[in-house]
C-alpha cells in the first residue's frame, strides 16, 4: 500500500511536468481537487499530488511541489524550506464504524476487535489519533486492537469495506462520505492538538505565476465554499 502512494505522487511528479504542482495529505484529496478543476478551468496548470504528509513531505524535498495543504503543526516541525501559510480550516479527528454496525461513544471501542488507524508518525489523523488515545486513558486497552495504515483514505477503505470494527479518520472525510458509515462519532476536541489546515508555500512558489494564483483562489468565495462544503471553516 504505502509503495503504491509513493509511485502515485511520482506519477503526480512526471505528469505535472511544467506544470504546477501541489501536494496535499490525502484526507484532504476531494476538495483540493475540486479547488484545482476550478484552476484548470481558468487555464492555470496545476496537478495535485495526495498521500499522507510524511511521504508529501519526502516528495516536497526534491524541490519539485510549490505549495502542500496540510497540518501546519506537522508541516513546522519538518525542515522543509516554507516561506508562508495561508490558513484554509480547521480539522476534526473522527471515529467511524462500518454500515450496520451502530455504538453510541467512544467507550464502546473497548468492546471491538479491530480499529484501524492512519500512520501514528507520517499521517496528521494518525497524530492526533495516538493523542486522543492517550489523554482519554483508552491507550492499554486499545493498543493491541489498533490496525496502522497509511493515511485516512486507507482507514475510509477498511471501514466501508467491513474489514475492521471501526476507525479514526478526518471530517472531511465523515462529510464527504457520508451515509456510508453506520456510526460517526466526533472526537471531544479537548482531547487532541488542534488541526489547522493550510496551504504551505515552499521555495518553488516564490516568483511562480501559477502558484500565486493558487493561494489567492484558496482564498476566493467558491473556494471557501467547496472546503466548508468538506467541513474545514
Amino acid at each position: 500500500m504505502k509503495k503504491l502512494l509513493l509511485i502515485s505522487v511520482a506519477a503526480a511528479v512526471a505528469f505535472g511536468g511544467e506544470n504546477l504542482l501541489v501536494g496535499a495529505g490525502g484526507g484532504y484529496k476531494k476538495p483540493v481537487t475540486e479547488v484545482i478543476e476550478n484552476l484548470k478551468k481558468d487555464g492555470v496548470q496545476i496537478e495535485g499530488a495526495f498521500a499522507n504528509l510524511g511521504q508529501i513531505t519526502i516528495q516536497a524535498k526534491e524541490g519539485k511541489m510549490a505549495a502542500i495543504v496540510g497540518d501546519e503543526a506537522f508541516l513546522m516541525k519538518t525542515d522543509l524550506d516554507i516561506k508562508g501559510y495561508e490558513r484554509i480550516g480547521k480539522g476534526a479527528l473522527v471515529l467511524v464504524t462500518p454500515k450496520g454496525k451502530q455504538i453510541k461513544d467512544v467507550s464502546e471501542l473497548k468492546n471491538l476487535a479491530k480499529i484501524a488507524m492512519p500512520d501514528s508518525k507520517k499521517a496528521i489523523y494518525g497524530v492526533r489519533t495516538t493523542e486522543f488515545l492517550k489523554n482519554s486513558g483508552l491507550e492499554a486497552d486499545l493498543a493491541p486492537k489498533m490496525l496502522p495504515v497509511a493515511g485516512v483514505p486507507q482507514v475510509v477503505a477498511y471501514v466501508t469495506n467491513g474489514e475492521v470494527d471501526a476507525g479514526f479518520i478526518n471530517s472531511t472525510e465523515a462529510v464527504a462520505r457520508e451515509g456510508e458509515f453506520g456510526s460517526v462519532i466526533y472526537i471531544d476536541e479537548a482531547l487532541y492538538s488542534p488541526v489547522f489546515i493550510s496551504a504551505a508555500k515552499l521555495a518553488a512558489c516564490e516568483g511562480n505565476e501559477a502558484c500565486a494564483k493558487f493561494i489567492d483562489e484558496i482564498k476566493t468565495p467558491r473556494s471557501k465554499e467547496i472546503f466548508a462544503k468538506y467541513g474545514l471553516k
